[in-house]
C-alpha cells in the first residue's frame, strides 16, 4: 500500500489506496480527529451494595470515525461515490504509518450538498475496528530454538506464520503457551492466529494447543521441528 501525502500538515486521508487530495481534488476544512477506542464493559448492580460492578474481557468497541466538510469539484461526484463505499483500509495524514480496517458509509447515508453548481460538500463516516495496524509490515525471520521478540504494539497481537516445513510435527511456544501442528508435509505451512486457521497445500493438518499471541514488550518464542525457514508477521495493534 503506497502512502503519498505531499503535506503532512494538510488534512488528508487514503481509503483503499486512493488519496483524497491528489486523486479526487478533495478539500478538507477540518483537522482529522485522533480517537481512542473504548474497552467493552459489562455493568452490574447488586441490591444492597453501593455503586456498580464493572467487568471486562479486555476487548474493545468498534467506533465511528467521521470526516466533516469535504468539498469536491462538481464533476468528481460520481467517482467519489464509488470510492467511499464498502470495506477497506483507512490511513490519515496524522498517522501515515498505521491504518484502520473499516467500512465506509456503513452507519448512515452521505448527503452531497450542491454549492452553486461548482462544488459538492459532504461528510463521511467510517465504521472502524478498534485497533490500528502497521502499514506494509515486513515479516521477521525466526530460527529453530529459543529467541526473544519485542512487540511495539499497545495490546495483544495475533501473529501470522509462514513456515517452509521439512515434514513432521512443528511446535511454536510463545510465553509458555504451546501450539503444535501434527504430521506436516514437506511444503509451505501457513498459520493465522487471528483467524485460528492452519493451512498447507495438499494436506489437512491437525493442530493442538493454543494459537500463539504476542504481548507488548518482550516475548519468548521457541520453535521446534524440521523446517527450512520460518517467517512471522507480528501484526502489532495500536490504540
Amino acid at each position: 500500500m503506497s502512502v503519498n501525502f505531499f503535506n503532512s500538515d494538510e488534512p488528508n486521508f487514503l481509503f483503499n489506496n486512493k488519496n483524497a487530495v491528489t486523486d479526487f481534488e478533495c478539500i478538507i476544512e477540518s483537522e482529522l480527529p485522533e480517537i481512542l477506542p473504548q474497552k467493552r464493559y459489562e455493568t452490574y448492580t447488586i441490591e444492597g451494595r453501593n455503586g456498580e460492578l464493572n467487568e471486562t474481557l479486555n476487548d474493545y468497541e468498534a467506533f465511528d470515525y467521521e470526516i466533516k466538510s469535504i468539498t469536491i469539484p462538481y464533476d468528481r461526484l460520481r467517482e467519489v461515490k464509488k470510492w467511499l463505499n464498502g470495506p477497506g483500509k483507512l490511513i490519515t495524514h496524522n498517522q501515515e504509518d498505521q491504518y484502520y480496517e473499516c467500512i465506509a458509509n456503513m452507519s448512515k447515508e452521505v448527503q452531497f450538498e450542491n454549492e452553486w453548481g461548482y462544488f459538492y460538500t459532504f461528510d463521511v463516516t467510517f465504521r472502524c475496528q478498534p485497533f490500528k495496524k502497521k502499514v506494509n509490515e515486513q515479516p521477521r525471520d525466526l530460527k529453530v530454538g529459543e529467541q526473544t521478540v519485542f512487540d511495539f504494539g499497545d495490546e495483544t497481537a495475533y501473529p501470522k506464520f509462514k513456515i517452509k516445513s521439512a515434514g513432521g510435527d512443528i511446535g511454536i511456544y510463545i510465553n509458555g503457551d504451546e501450539f503444535i501442528v501434527l504430521n506436516t508435509l514437506e511444503d509451505d505451512l501457513f498459520i493465522d492466529c487471528e483467524l485460528g486457521t492452519v493451512y498447507q497445500p495438499n494436506n489437512i493438518p491437525f493442530s493442538k494447543g493454543i494459537f500463539p499471541t504476542l504481548e507488548p514488550g518482550n516475548n519468548t518464542i521457541i520453535v521446534i521441528g524440521g523446517m527450512y525457514e520460518v517467517q512471522m508477521w507480528n501484526r502489532s495493534v495500536y490504540l
